[in-house]
């Protein structure tokens, strides 16, 4: 865990951004969760940490357009991380694009602020190690050849999927196969205890060699990847990826999933069914436990899931800038319609959205008094259809009491009318 702080300056729709990521004075948070509406800058925010940890070689095949990545109507834009090193002490790095610049000045031009992480990839390309998905990750039918390895492994290879969502993902099954050829045993270990207790009710049973398959044991039997549903492929396929980038850059551990390092994952329950987003944390945790997690998510679930000071939410302001809000508080105390309808998500109510609407309506025509037309009564008698069918029934099978005075008001509205 080495990300102690980010902070941007009109990155992208990001024109003033700042998140820490310390826990306390000595300590870094191993999670931090971003909730936000579509458009608020989530995918940015990761994959400006990939951009600023990535070292000038690796820069070069992300940062495409450079005027891409500054606001709007701006000159420049800034991107500065705090980092922790081995030895424990504070380093700060930034990239910093003026509009029009190409690679070279780019490179040049932050070439001093760039050389912790320069320096550190000369003594061993691991260090400050970060691997990263986007929201399209889905399984590559490729095989693997241990010569191409380069073509699935490096710096900008392990974030480049969070930049370009059509790339492809290292191909699990022909990997495993390579992997059992190489280590046997000791290396498909390693695959069958990552994967234990993550697909749900589906485990990773072993290696037809014959057919060339890795195979799944199944509530319908024993069956290869490629017929499992499209969810549970999409899920194995970037838990595979992962699984690949951290044994191939530390082979030489005894225990490669311990390692140091960063993880990056835009709508990291993507594909999960709610039961088991609620469980995803403690997964990833158990599996990484040295790992720092920086993820984005639109579930509740998830988000119910993180401990304090983990949960962040960016939000628009009036204004039409974004604005990061941390959650207070503990979201594991929470139900999930109470997190709801904190800031952090930002709903009105837990109702559905047709009830919702249909109280406004009431309230809308109430303020008509009695002169309401033809169309306003037909109206009036539809909401209250709406709502005796729709209102939620307590354990009782009762309406609550408000919902109950509220369906009293419109029928007497309607009496008064008559």
């Amino acid at each position: 865990m080495f990300l102690k702080k980010i902070q941007l300056q009109n990155f992208k729709c990001l024109s003033d951004i700042e998140l820490s990521f310390e826990k306390n004075k000595s300590t870094n948070r191993k999670w931090t969760l971003i909730l936000g509406e579509n458009g608020t800058g989530k995918s940015n925010l990761l994959k400006a940490i990939a951009l600023v940890t990535s070292g000038s070689n690796a820069l070069g095949e992300l940062i495409g357009n450079t005027d891409s990545w500054i606001r709007n109507n701006e000159k420049s834009c800034t991107i500065t991380a705090l980092l922790d090193t081995k030895k424990g002490e504070d380093r700060t790095i930034s990239l910093h694009v003026n509009r029009g610049d190409s690679l070279s000045k780019i490179i040049f031009n932050n070439k001093e602020a760039l050389h912790l992480i320069d320096s550190a990839i000369e003594n061993a390309k691991r260090n400050y190690f970060v691997v990263a998905y986007g929201a399209s990750r889905t399984l590559s039918n490729d095989n693997f050849r241990s010569s191409e390895k380069s073509r699935y492994s490096g710096r900008s290879v392990n974030v480049r999927n969070l930049f370009d969502p059509s790339f492809s993902l290292n191909p699990f099954t022909s990997w495993v196969i390579e992997l059992d050829y190489r280590s046997g045993d000791a290396g498909i270990n390693i695959v069958k205890d990552a994967l234990l207790d993550f697909l749900p009710e589906t485990t990773f049973h072993g290696i037809d060699k014959e057919k060339k398959q890795v195979l799944f044991k199944t509530i319908d039997g024993i069956v290869p990847l490629e017929q499992l549903s499209d969810g549970y492929q999409n899920m194995a396929a970037w838990i595979g990826d992962l699984l690949f980038r951290i044994t191939e850059s530390f082979r030489d551990y005894k225990k490669p999933l311990e390692a140091r390092g960063l993880l990056l994952i835009d709508e990291v329950d993507l594909h999960l069914h709610p039961k088991w987003q609620r469980k995803l944390i403690d997964f990833i945790s158990s599996k990484l436990p040295n790992f720092q997690v920086v993820a984005t998510t639109h579930s509740p679930l998830t988000a119910q899931q993180a401990g304090n000071g983990e949960l962040f939410a960016l939000k628009r302001r009036q204004d039409n800038s974004v604005e990061l809000i941390s959650f207070q508080g503990s979201p594991r105390s929470l139900l999930v319609n109470q997190l709801l309808m904190t800031p952090v998500f930002g709903l009105e109510t837990d109702e559905s959205y047709e009830v919702q609407q249909s109280k406004k309506i009431y309230e809308t025509l109430k303020q008509k008094g009695k002169s309401l037309n033809a169309s306003d009564k037909k109206s009036l008698k539809s909401v209250k259809q709406t709502l005796q069918y729709n209102l939620p029934k307590r354990s009782t099978g009762t309406i609550s009491e408000t919902e109950l005075a509220l369906l009293h008001k419109i029928e007497s509205k309607l009496k008064i009318l008559k």
